[in-house]
């Protein structure tokens, strides 16, 4: 039986409505929403509506088109360089996102020690230091068996706790505990519209320059910017709408179902938080670890407090365990392209990128003593932050463009999904992922200490040197650096129907061979 007559296997739509919510859903972001207690329902909805439900579309009708994710998407609208640059600021970007999801699991540590340590710049960035080298040694031995436990990991360390932190604040009301947050419908109302005060949260004011003018509406907003980091990385999956069998009806289908139990994934948890913990005390990086000892200090279980933090620290190595390797390896592929030097395209002897593994590793090492030089490690996971959610909008600003310019210039290519108003949802997309970055740059009223011009020009030196290599590389690039064929690198990027065409001829012209040529790997 020859590849052209193997029966097509289809994904059920359920299938992929629960792989967009493993993708996004965490609980790490939990706490920066609990401050605004139900409020917190209002910021996560504005973002799923004008950002999750547009990316999710248009990545549908892309991923159903052209192989390789946003670097594939970008490269057939625009070219190489662009392409090359989206691939590389997705990786730094992934490579910021470490120290977040560390520091998180290092103030989570901190309650099997002394909670005060959760508090201390230099015990959070040796524990990120740490754990990071650790997981890439174990990315560099090629640990199968270890990938295999990251998703229980995941199930362990993320729903498991989520789920529980519902239960217990429902247990918390039930038995008749006072919450620490007003439950009132006017309490829906997210106090960042509260102009003529700071929030009510114990928040310190902006610094007194111009900026203070706008305490309160504008410096709350850009706590919105923190949730479309929430929401990002759905495009990864969106992908998998080629894999259905009717992906017109049953992709729409599978984003509004995934769309309502994220939001189930993130508000309950969240609410439940802010039930415990006063929004003048909630910690960033231990918000989640705070609300357990709370819950079961009221329920004269504080023994349960350690259990769920090593659930948490398990929960966060598997996510980092997850991303070690996975975006450097396209990061690999784009090299062999031609783009990087032979140095970067080093493997060890388990085909393993070595160099670009230590390399993010000395980046997230560096990154981490952030949380030193800052007083507050709050204020140094919430720049952390924002730099990962500036990166990821610039790169959904690309993504958009290039959808709209794939419609136009290739409107030959059959796309499995074909979205209807896609230019207005792309419009939609571009105008909240614009409006975000502005935000992105204002430091938000809780941030303590720092000036506007101070903390925006960090964060815009931070995008200017982590966005600049790729071009330096472009412009240095040598033949030798091409490491496969320029047929081969072409895939990576190449329209679906050009691989299914190439397979097809290829399977009838060699009857004999059973085996179809390699498919390009996703780099997404």
């Amino acid at each position: 039986m020859t590849t052209a007559n193997k029966t097509k296997t289809y994904m059920s739509w359920l299938t992929i409505c629960f792989m967009m919510v493993a993708a996004v859903a965490s609980i790490r972001s939990l706490p920066s929403m609990a401050v605004y207690g139900l409020g917190s329902v209002f910021l996560y909805v504005i973002p799923a509506l004008l950002f999750f439900i547009p990316v999710s579309l248009v990545a549908s009708e892309l991923g159903t088109g052209w192989n390789g994710g946003i670097y594939g998407w970008v490269r057939q609208a625009y070219g190489d360089r662009p392409g090359f640059f989206i691939m590389w600021f997705m990786w730094v970007q992934v490579v910021v996102w470490y120290p977040i999801v560390l520091g998180f699991g290092a103030s989570t540590m901190a309650y099997l020690i002394n909670p005060e340590l959760a508090k201390s710049g230099v015990f959070t960035a040796a524990v990120i230091i740490v754990l990071y080298w650790l997981s890439t040694f174990v990315a560099l031995n090629g640990l199968t068996t270890l990938s295999k436990l990251t998703s229980w990991f995941m199930l362990l360390g993320t729903a498991l706790p989520a789920a529980l932190l519902v239960l217990l604040g429902v247990a918390w009301l039930v038995l008749g505990h006072k919450s620490a947050t007003p439950l009132t419908w006017s309490a829906l109302i997210p106090t960042i519209f509260d102009t003529h005060s700071t929030v009510r949260t114990g928040s310190h004011n902006l610094h007194p320059d111009l900026w203070r003018e706008f305490t309160g509406a504008i410096t709350g907003l850009v706590l919105i910017v923190s949730n479309f980091l929430a929401f990002a990385g759905i495009e990864m999956n969106a992908i998998h709408a080629r894999e259905l069998r009717n992906p017109q009806k049953e992709m729409p289908r599978a984003i509004l179902l995934a769309f309502f139990m994220i939001l189930l994934v993130f508000i309950p948890p969240t609410v439940a938080i802010s039930l415990v913990v006063p929004a003048d005390s909630t910690s960033l990086t231990a918000g989640v670890i705070q609300a357990y000892a709370a819950f079961f200090a009221g329920f004269n279980m504080p023994w349960a407090t350690p259990i769920m933090a090593i659930l948490l620290i398990i929960g966060a190595l598997g996510g980092v365990l997850a991303w070690t390797a996975g975006p450097s390896t396209g990061l690999l592929f784009v090299g062999k392209a031609g783009m990087l030097p032979p140095v970067m395209q080093e493997v060890n002897s388990k085909g393993v990128q070595k160099n670009i593994l230590y390399l993010q590793a000395v980046i997230v090492t560096l990154l981490s003593t952030i949380y030193i030089f800052l007083d507050n490690v709050s204020d140094a996971f919430w720049m952390i932050s924002a730099m990962a959610a500036l990166m990821y909008l610039i790169i959904y600003v690309f993504m958009f463009m290039a959808a709209m310019k794939l419609r136009k210039t290739q409107p030959n290519v059959k796309r499995g999904y074909v979205l209807k108003g896609l230019h207005g949802w792309c419009y939609l997309g571009l105008m909240s992922t614009c409006v975000a970055l502005i935000f992105g740059f204002i430091p938000p009223n809780n941030f303590s200490s720092m000036p506007f011009f101070e903390y925006a020009g960090i964060l815009l030196l931070g995008l200017v040197v982590a966005g600049t290599p790729p071009f330096i590389f472009y412009a240095l690039r040598k033949p030798s650096w091409q490491m496969v064929p320029k047929a081969e690198s072409d895939q990576y990027s190449a329209a679906l129907q050009d691989l299914q065409d190439a397979d097809t001829k290829a399977a009838s012209t060699s009857p004999s061979l059973v085996t179809a040529p390699p498919a390009a790997p996703s780099v997404s």
